[in-house]
Formats: structure tokens, C-alpha cells, sequence
């Protein structure tokens, strides 16, 4: 159906007008009470979701991180463990496992060990030295092996890698003139070892410290 316009009276044309009027006001109306209001609650919803999903993602990373921390922690701590149980010497019993120490690794490189004898001294010129609540002396052994110079530097390799906490501390080479392809080598080497028993309990602290 095609209007005439043409045709329409005046007043058909005001009331057309009218209409055509009240429809761009009632569009207006709506865009601007309805439309926009909810455009602006969507994007503020969408805000929102995107701001909870970043805290989520930090608080995941956090966790995450804090997962992985007491991971390491605890690895660490285990491998402490295990390097003070295979690396230091017993307490009360530590001249009786460093010889077994020495006598394993001389065995395997086909050197001999004589004159051992050893003692506890403190570690450092201020006594037992602490690290946490692990508190350790030097383990001092003294020994004398009669080889060759190459026969004495495996000795000392394969010592050091299986007892990484070991210290060479005094090195004198004698010239033997009866045997020259074997010398006189004394050794002093330093192991650690407790300064106290680590199953005691802990010593009281002192009158006027925490």
C-alpha cells in the first residue's frame, strides 16, 4: 500500500507528522532508557568476569608457586638429609667410619694406608661451627701412603668423590731413596662430624636470650 501524500488533507499531514515525531521520540527513548543501559550492564559484566578471571589466574600461579617452593624445599632438605648421612662422620663413632672410608677407596685405587691416627678439633678458630640447628666439628686423621705421585692423585679423586665434605689440610711428600718410584706421602685430612648427638634434644638456651 503507497501513501499519497499529496492527497492527504492538512490536518491528515499534521497527524502524520505527529506520528512520525512521536515514533523518533519513542526510539530515542528507548536507545537511551533501554538499549544503552543494557549495552553498559553487558560491559560491565564483561568487566567484572574478565577481573575475576585475572585474580583467578594469579591466585593459580600463586598457588602454583607456592606448590613448587615447598617442593624444592622439601628436596632440598632431603638432599641435606642424605648428604649429612652418607657424608659425615657419626657421632662418638667417627674415627671408626672414616677408616672404613679410607680403607674402601684405597682398596679400589690399589694404594696403600699406614700410621693412621685421628681427632676432633672445632671447626675454625671460634669453635663448633652451626648451620641451622646442625652444629659440626673437623673429624682430623693423619695417615701416611707410600706410593707413586699418579697412584696419590687417583687416591685423593676418587676420595673427594665419595666424600665430597672431605679437606685435604696437609699434603708432605718424602723422597724415598730405596723405592724412588714410590714416595712417603702424610696426609691430614679434615671430615666433619657432630659436634653433638643430632637425636638429643636441643640444649636449653641461655638466661636472657629468646
Amino acid at each position: 500500500m503507497r501513501l499519497n501524500w499529496s492527497s492527504l488533507t492538512k490536518e491528515q499531514k499534521q497527524y502524520a507528522f505527529l506520528l512520525v515525531v512521536g515514533l523518533v521520540i519513542l526510539g530515542s527513548l528507548l536507545y537511551a532508557f533501554a538499549i544503552i543501559p543494557l549495552q553498559e550492564g553487558a560491559e560491565r559484566r564483561q568487566a567484572e568476569n574478565d577481573a575475576l578471571r585475572e585474580k583467578l589466574i594469579k591466585a593459580d600461579l600463586a598457588l602454583k608457586h607456592e606448590v613448587r617452593a615447598k617442593t624444592e624445599g622439601e628436596q632440598k632438605r632431603a638432599q641435606l638429609d642424605e648428604l649429612t648421612n652418607s657424608a659425615v662422620a657419626p657421632f662418638g663413632n667417627a674415627f671408626a667410619w672414616v677408616t672404613e672410608q679410607l680403607y674402601v677407596v684405597a682398596k679400589e685405587t690399589g694404594v696403600e694406608v699406614e700410621g693412621l691416627n685421628g681427632n676432633s678439633q672445632p671447626l675454625g678458630s671460634s669453635g663448633p661451627a652451626a648451620i641451622g640447628s646442625r652444629s659440626f666439628v673437623a673429624f682430623t686423621v693423619q695417615l701416611i701412603v707410600p706410593s707413586s705421585y699418579a697412584d696419590m692423585l687417583h687416591f685423593l679423586r676418587v676420595l673427594e668423590e665419595k666424600n665430597p665434605t672431605v679437606t685435604v689440610t696437609s699434603l708432605t711428600i718424602d723422597r724415598n731413596e730405596a723405592t724412588p718410584g714410590r714416595q712417603r706421602v702424610s696426609l691430614a685430612l679434615d671430615w666433619p662430624t657432630w659436634a653433638r648427638d643430632p637425636a638429643a634434644p636441643p640444649p636449653p638456651a641461655k638466661p636472657g636470650k629468646p
